[in-house]
Parts: structure tokens; sequence; C-alpha cells
């Protein structure tokens, strides 16, 4: 049987490649767990390329995780000290007892999941639109604020390898095997597929002012 290098097969084997090489490049640029920023940051550059059919090899990856490397650093580190700190308050809380105790949790969650859901824009925002740490900040809670219902479609597909691996850990299992081949890159390319949509709504104002 013959396969033409055009034909929709080959094109579907080719970009599923893809997705395991920069899978790949994502998890040995995040061993280091101070790099899963920039990392991040290249993981979306390289399915932007692979997306306009453009070059997203590991050359075109470790361009883009160069290019972002500082600042995708900081905005990495301040998440993670956050999420830490969050963490840190509801063990604290929960074993403790004394009125308004599950209000305090409600207000922990509430503030995790916001830092999950600004969390999924940063990195998109900083790969397309580079600029400041303070800028990237302001500018993701804006907008995620501003798409809040997309926002949430990003957030639960971020969360959903944790949520299914605490309440269907038999499902998680099932499907554990995907994660290390193209798991993250499928995630990545699902939440560029959205925010891109966000990133549409803003440059035609942007076109029209230039």
């Amino acid at each position: 049987m013959k396969f033409s290098p055009d034909s929709k097969f080959m094109v579907l084997c080719g970009k599923f490649v893809s997705l395991v090489k920069i899978n790949l490049l994502w998890l040995v640029c995040c061993l280091p767990v101070l790099t899963a920023g920039a990392a991040t940051c290249a993981m979306l550059s390289a399915l932007t390329a692979m997306k306009q059919e453009e070059d997203c090899g590991a050359k075109a990856f470790f361009q883009a995780f160069r290019r972002c490397f500082g600042k995708a650093t900081i905005l990495w580190l301040l998440i993670a000290f956050l999420g830490i700190m969050l963490a840190l308050d509801y063990r604290i809380v929960a074993y403790m007892t004394f009125p308004g105790r599950m209000v305090v949790i409600v207000v922990i969650c509430f503030f995790f999941l916001a830092l999950v859901l600004v969390s999924g824009l940063i990195f998109p925002l900083l790969a397309r639109y580079p600029g400041t740490v303070t800028d990237t900040v302001i500018n993701a809670v804006l907008l995620s604020l501003a798409h809040l219902p997309k926002m949430l479609l990003v957030t639960a597909m971020n969360l959903l390898p944790l949520l299914l691996l605490v309440l269907l850990p038999q499902v998680f299992l099932f499907f554990s095997f995907l994660l290390p081949v193209c798991g993250f890159s499928l995630i990545a390319l699902y939440d560029l597929g959205v925010t891109d949509k966000i990133f549409a709504s803003l440059e035609p104002s942007e076109a029209g002012t230039d």
C-alpha cells in the first residue's frame, strides 16, 4: 500500500510525531522544575509553529526556551510560591477547629482556582506577546476576567489529570500512559486553541490603530 505524503493520514501521522517530540522536550526541560515556565512557553511556541506548518522541532523549541527563560522563570516561581502558600494554608486550616473554618477553606480554594485560571493565560500570553512581567500578569488577569467562560474551559483541561487521579483513579491509570507520550502537549494544544480565540479578539483593534 502506498501513502501519499500529502494524504490526510500522513499529515495526521506527522502532527502526532511532532506532538510526541514537543511533549518529550517539555518533560526533559521541566526536570529541573525551575525551568518549567520557560519549557511551557517553548512548548506553546512550538505548537503554534506546528499549527502554522512551520518548523516545530528541537531548534525552534530551544530558541523559544532561551527567549522566554528569564521572564517565564520569574512568573513560574511566583505562581509556585503562591500555590505552595495556599496549599500550606489549607493544610493548617483543615486540621483546626474554629468558627468560620469552612468559610476560610472556601476562600483558600477560590484563590487556588483563581491562580490556576490566571496561570492558564500567563504563559500563552508571554509566548505570543513578550512583555514585562508586570504587564503580563496584569493583562492575564484582565483577559481572564473578560473571557471567563473560555478560561474556565482551559482551567478544567489543565486540572483534568489531577481530577481524574482524585475522582476516577482507575480511569487515570488507564490513560496515564498517554501523559509521557503526548498527553501534556495535547492539553497545551487544546489550551492554545482557546487562547488563540481570545488573542484574535484583540488583534483587529491593534491592527486598526497602526
